[in-house]
């Protein structure tokens, strides 16, 4: 940000929709939102009408408003607040909601430099949440040969330091193999920057016994797609993020103990760099699993299943969790079926896809929810092996079934009550103007997750 840009401030005010709007010059807003703008002294003013739409639409709408405002004249810090309008106005208020998940765009358009005016309770959770999702979203922008698997385990450790109820273990190599965690050790012997690692973090507030919520993700610091290399179509030149299910996994436990919950936690992150070499797991390899089942690796670039399915396994048996929430970028399905802002949620039982739904309306951010389907569960059976880390479903009805046939994949490593998030799409700004998102990381669907959890 140049010394002009963070010499203006920009003033955000929400009006009902359909409210009349004071006077300046009038931006075109998409959705049937209305704006007007005034620059004076170095504060923008913007009047906003919120249109009735939902939360997510709103976010984007007001995004695409703030966009052309800073093309005419950048800004570095803002204030945001509702209106105060007359009781003849028709509109709904602004909800509280709705300031939130806004202030969270500012927060990360203005590097934390933004106030909602007269409401301490709503800052403090701007200010809490938009910190989380800047460590989810730092984590995954970061150079690759910076965070590696090393620097994960590092990260994690450095930070439980302060924490006495929380507990760090990292398993290598030689621990990885004595406990039989094979595909983990198989796709990650390509690299020596980043190489396999298992990091396991339990939070057990005043040295609870009860069953633990696991959170899982998937950890691959760059996927060259192996021996199966991706083209540059298949976006390898973004592959920095399929670390993003770890980035987020450890973000939620990280809110989660610092809010003091008394649920205890498991942080479960298989991580390692898909790197092509001599030593790189090959098509066609036939590899028994930390369960006992064999895989064979039908593609090189299907491994984030490989790794999640070992720890998946080994953290199941080891600390029996009551559920287990799983987070990866896994496959490239989830863009291409369902857009840049959704995310595939596959397995929520009634309770937990209430309460995530609730989140998402209330957030700002979409959830798309799947139920266990056997034929995808038989889809991942293989001829040679008990499975294969590509499923297919018979003819043409493998087209935008990826996404699906993956979690399933999963299903067969634990038989515990799982959910899993494939949020390849929503966790970076594909399509350039995901809201408060600049180039990488969006820090999808982290304020959902602490919401629907009560964080």
């Amino acid at each position: 940000m140049n010394e002009a840009a963070s010499a203006n401030r920009l003033d955000l005010i929400l009006y009902p929709s359909g409210a009349p709007l004071p006077s300046g010059i009038e931006a075109h807003v998409v959705g049937g939102a209305s704006a007007t703008v005034k620059l004076d002294a170095g504060v923008l003013s913007a009047y906003v009408s919120v249109p009735d739409r939902t939360r997510a639409e709103i976010r984007w709408i007001v995004d695409q408003l703030v966009r052309k405002i800073a093309a005419l004249a950048e800004f570095g810090s803002a204030t945001l607040r509702a209106a105060k309008t007359g009781a003849s106005e028709t509109g709904p208020p602004v909800d509280d909601d709705t300031l939130v998940t806004l202030g969270l765009d500012l927060h990360h358009r203005t590097c934390g430099d933004i106030k909602l005016v007269e409401r301490s309770d709503l800052q403090a959770r701007v200010d809490r949440v938009g910190l989380l999702e800047d460590c989810f979203r730092t984590w995954v922008n970061e150079d690759p040969g910076r965070r590696t698997s090393v620097a994960i385990a590092r990260d994690v450790s450095q930070w439980a330091a302060g924490y006495p109820d929380v507990t760090v273990e990292v398993m290598a190599d030689r621990t990885l193999a004595s406990h039989g965690l094979r595909l983990l050790l198989a796709v990650g012997r390509g690299s020596t920057v980043s190489p396999p690692r298992l990091v396991i973090a339990r939070y057990r507030p005043g040295g609870s016994d009860r069953a633990p919520l696991m959170l899982l993700g998937k950890g691959i610091t760059f996927d060259t797609g192996g021996i199966n290399i991706k083209p540059y179509e298949a976006f390898v030149s973004m592959m920095k993020n399929d670390m993003g299910g770890a980035a987020l996994a450890f973000a939620l436990f990280r809110g989660m103990v610092e809010a003091q919950i008394e649920t205890p936690l498991v942080l479960v992150i298989p991580t390692c760099e898909n790197s092509v070499d001599s030593n790189s797991m090959r098509p066609g390899d036939l590899i028994k699993s930390y369960r006992g089942s064999t895989v064979r690796v039908d593609h090189t670039d299907a491994e984030g299943r490989l790794v999640l399915a070992d720890g998946l396994a080994y953290a199941s048996d080891m600390y029996r969790p009551e559920r287990i929430l799983c987070f990866a970028t896994l496959t490239t399905s989830a863009l291409n079926a369902y857009g840049p802002y959704a995310t595939p949620v596959h397995f929520a039982d009634p309770e937990l896809q209430k309460s995530l739904r609730n989140a998402s309306e209330r957030t700002g951010e979409d959830l798309h929810f799947f139920p266990e389907r056997i034929w995808h569960y038989e889809a991942n059976r293989d001829r040679e092996a008990d499975l294969r880390n590509t499923a297919h479903l018979p003819g043409d009805a493998t087209r935008a079934a990826g996404s699906r046939n993956a979690a399933h994949f999963l299903r067969h490593f634990t038989d515990l009550p799982l959910c899993h998030f494939d949020i390849f799409g929503s966790a970076w700004n594909w399509a350039g103007d995901a809201p408060g998102a600049g180039y990488g990381a969006t820090g999808a669907p982290l304020r959902t997750l602490l919401a629907a959890l009560g964080t």
